[in-house]
């Protein structure tokens, strides 16, 4: 069933030596864990950078409102598959649980009901949404031509909404077994084929007499929603291994129970609201970035500057996700296990880790920022005058967002994920709302544009953020009460 037995992951090896903090058989464990997860999680997150670095390639006036427009679409998108997606939560907490308790059929069980949540909340938010999808974009940037780009390419990425929302659901399962590389194997399908539609899409192509046309930043939507749908159609599959049906039995209906269902959604929605004002936060964020282009008269530059930093931080911050993620199983199985002592090291553990981690990413990439954004934005012999000035614009934010503001997001990111694990889900929503609402935003809008300190006055309003993300999120572990809940 699993490649390591849960008891290995629940089983508290005692007071070992520290190097640099890190507790080696701890460190083991959890990079079991994590690094499948990471890779699996880069890869269905390439597909957004993906885009990006195609995107990038085309022509200067087509390049720059594009990188801005996928950076508003992505938030839309996350505003409302992040939030159902969200779903993951509450599934992974309660299956791991199950798991560790040696009740399988239960786990399973989970997941039917987890299912059955996924396929009718995307179908009713898909429709619910998909006519205003303008509309969304809009509001979320002032510039004509990034509205133009993203509402086409926003309604052609909500299509691939209920594979989004399906795919959170079977991973998260999967993740909470402990057998985290379906998930890593699937997505690397999926970026594959992503990659390789991306490039005939965007540009176009000629095959058995056949010509399809270039279709731009439209064909880089239509490819990550047919890759969506391939990963889906393959985790599917691999459900369907003799295996799984009779230790699960995931497909039987007679599991469908409105006790289990409610169970996940309740733990899950918190976390789905988190998501919600988070995006709602980035997405008044980039508002603010699109002001001081105005404001700046620099036509879109900024906003794909921002776009591209965002996106190199996303890299980075899915990797934190990823031992987030394998945090929660840990910290879940273990207080499944009533060790509540392990599942407190577990998660002090893997803050460090991901802090040691992207500390290194983010000293390459200080001391080589413009290779790293030319891989996003080239100008070939510099003769692009508009793509030149976006990787201008975005070389200093680069260097204090990757020195500063990502090591510290990283702590905040794993231990935040260990709350969910631990079912403190609303916690994490209280806390949220209030820096994105109280500390990003309007920080963001005095620096940027009331002090004319422009896209770098937006990002000391991250650092901001993220120190209070970090401060509330280390208390709230610190202090032990999610060691009582009970899931």
């Amino acid at each position: 069933m699993n490649s390591l037995p849960t008891s290995i992951y629940t089983q508290d090896p005692g007071s070992t030596t520290r190097i640099l903090g890190i507790e080696p058989i701890l460190f083991r464990r959890i990079m079991h864990l994590g690094w499948p997860v990471i890779i699996g999680m880069l890869s269905q997150t390439a597909i957004n950078i993906v885009d990006l670095l195609f995107i990038g390639r085309l022509p200067g006036d087509i390049a720059v409102p594009g990188a801005a427009a996928i950076f508003s679409s992505v938030i839309l998108i996350w505003v409302f598959g992040g939030f159902l997606s969200a779903i993951s939560v509450g599934t992974q907490a309660i299956s791991a649980r199950r798991f560790s308790e040696g009740k399988f059929s239960a786990a399973g069980k989970v997941l039917t009901n987890s299912l059955a949540v996924a396929i009718i909340s995307s179908v009713v938010m898909f429709f619910a949404i998909y006519p205003f999808a303008g509309n969304l974009i809009t509001f979320l940037t002032p510039l004509e031509r990034v509205q133009e780009i993203g509402e086409s390419y926003t309604s052609l990425r909500l299509l691939g909404l209920p594979a989004m929302v399906m795919m959170a659901a079977y991973k998260s399962f999967y993740d909470g077994l402990g057998r985290v590389r379906v998930h890593m194997t699937i997505a690397i399908v999926m970026n594959i084929a992503n990659i390789a539609l991306c490039y005939l899409l965007i540009f176009g192509f000629s095959i058995f007499g056949i010509t399809v046309p270039a279709m731009d930043i439209d064909g880089a939507a239509i490819a990550a929603v047919i890759a969506s749908y391939i990963g889906l159609f393959l985790m599917i599959m691999w459900t369907f291994r003799k295996e799984d049906r009779r230790a699960f039995g995931v497909y039987n209906f007679s599991n469908l129970n409105w006790g289990v269902a409610w169970a996940v959604i309740k733990l899950s929605v918190w976390s789905g609201l988190a998501t919600v004002v988070l995006m709602a936060g980035v997405g008044l964020f980039n508002k603010i970035v699109g002001e001081v282009d105005k404001i700046e008269g620099l036509t879109e530059v900024n906003s794909s500057a921002a776009s591209i930093v965002t996106n190199i931080m996303l890299l980075v911050f899915m990797g934190c996700l990823a031992f987030g993620t394998s945090t929660a199983t840990l910290v879940s199985q273990s207080v499944g296990a009533k060790n509540f002592s392990l599942a407190s090291r577990y998660g002090w553990q893997s803050a460090l880790v991901a802090v040691y981690g992207v500390a290194i990413f983010g000293l390459v990439c200080f001391i080589f920022p413009e290779p790293v954004l030319q891989v996003f934005m080239p100008h070939e012999a510099k003769a692009d005058s508009l793509k030149n000035l976006v990787v201008t614009h975005a070389l200093p934010s680069l260097r204090l967002v990757v020195m500063v503001l990502s090591p510290i997001a990283a702590g905040a990111m794993v231990l935040t994920q260990a709350l969910y694990g631990a079912g403190k889900t609303r916690y994490v929503l209280i806390v949220e709302f209030l820096l994105h609402f109280f500390v990003l935003v309007p920080l963001a809008y005095l620096f940027a544009v009331v002090m004319g300190l422009g896209l770098i006055g937006c990002w000391i309003s991250g650092i901001i953020y993220g120190v209070g993300l970090l401060t509330a999120t280390g208390i709230k572990f610190a202090a032990g009460g999610w060691k009582k809940t009970i899931i």
